[in-house]
């Protein structure tokens, strides 16, 4: 491929459709394809232009018992949801609520109210039963439709799988319990080897798999539900435990933490995690200036509205992508971004391009 730019790079070669309210989102003619762009961003710091979280293919196939118990399979089938409940690989019961548009334990009847009666009152799955060659069947072609990162995502990740067990306030309380702290540790040590597990059929099955997403939120709107150093202590050895073993065998590990945690950002890092878009109500921009050479981080553009003029938006883009978009320090542009013009995708991958070429 040759260095210089050429207009011939602008075509759309397709379009990824719109979800959650965004815009369709065109892929261009580029010299690489959306997921090497993500691996160039986060293992080389030097995409050949701007990335978009947007270039994960999220694959949450039913065979893994808590996507459908979260109501949330994405794998080529009709999504599957259970407002009368469904059973998680645990055997706790999810009840899908129609008005928020996701699914919870209902809470008061916790299956534990000490973490030390853990290996008295949890049966284990065993992730090898579940019909892996009927779901490859089922999602041939959902896996194949692009060229994107496939990037299947573990629910209820470590803390959600302690308030699952728990309640909020038990699960809650587990973390700085002194009498709880070694059965909190060894519970989620046996967790991580179950992750890994599951990972390492993922890879056997579908070879396709680039990465991961760990669901695990960590925050509400206003603040963490935790300090820095309990999330430190507690959560990162066994959460990094899984991200040695996705770094082992070449993949990406993505985070999907909700809330306003901007303070445990130094704690994502301290696992190894690879990415986080994260929601807006952090702020981005100090993010990604403080850390963005050792996470990909998904910074929200302005809002770009349907009727703005083309030279306004191509000035936004200019500035975006002037900002964010460095080697070293690549950032991405963020999945809860207000963007309701192409123009922008288009300005932002023309101007990413010459940046990178050194085309002034």
């Amino acid at each position: 491929m040759s260095d210089l730019f050429s207009e011939e790079e602008m075509k759309v070669r397709y379009i990824l459709p719109g979800v959650r309210g965004r815009i369709d989102l065109p892929v261009y003619n580029a010299p690489v394809s959306p997921k090497e762009v993500m691996l160039e961003a986060i293992r080389e710091k030097n995409p050949k232009y701007m990335p978009n979280y947007r270039y994960y293919q999220n694959f949450c196939p039913k065979i893994f018992p808590d996507i459908e118990a979260r109501g949330f399979n994405l794998d080529g089938q009709p999504v599957a949801r259970h407002p009368e409940g469904f059973n998680d690989m645990f055997g706790i019961k999810w009840n899908f609520v129609e008005v928020v548009g996701g699914a919870m334990v209902e809470p008061g009847h916790p299956l534990l109210d000490d973490m030390n009666e853990w290996e008295k009152k949890i049966s284990w799955p065993d992730p090898s039963k579940w019909d892996w060659e009927g779901q490859r069947k089922i999602s041939e072609s959902f896996i194949h439709e692009n060229d994107l990162l496939l990037c299947p995502t573990i629910m209820n990740g470590y803390f959600e799988r302690l308030i699952s067990m728990m309640d909020f306030e038990n699960a809650a309380v587990a973390l700085i319990d002194d009498e709880q702290k070694n059965a909190v540790h060894a519970f989620l040590d046996r967790l991580a080897d179950l992750y890994i597990r599951i990972i390492d059929l993922y890879r056997k099955y579908f070879p396709e798999v680039a990465g991961f997403t760990i669901h695990d939120d960590w925050g509400s709107q206003r603040a963490p539900f935790f300090s820095l150093e309990t999330v430190e202590e507690m959560l990162v050895p066994h959460m990094r435990k899984v991200a040695d073993h996705l770094h082992k065998c070449g993949l990406i590990y993505d985070m999907h933490c909700c809330g306003k945690v901007e303070k445990l950002l130094p704690a994502m890092i301290e696992i190894g995690v690879d990415s986080w878009s994260g929601q807006p109500m952090n702020d981005k921009v100090a993010l990604y200036h403080a850390y963005g050479d050792k996470i990909l981080i998904g910074i929200e553009t302005p809002v770009i509205s349907e009727n703005m003029g083309n030279d306004e938006v191509d000035a936004i883009a200019k500035k975006y992508v002037d900002e964010f978009f460095v080697p070293g320090k690549p950032g991405m542009i963020g999945f809860s971004s207000e963007i309701k013009n192409q123009r922008f995708f288009e300005s932002v991958y023309r101007y990413s391009r010459e940046k990178y070429l050194g085309i002034e």
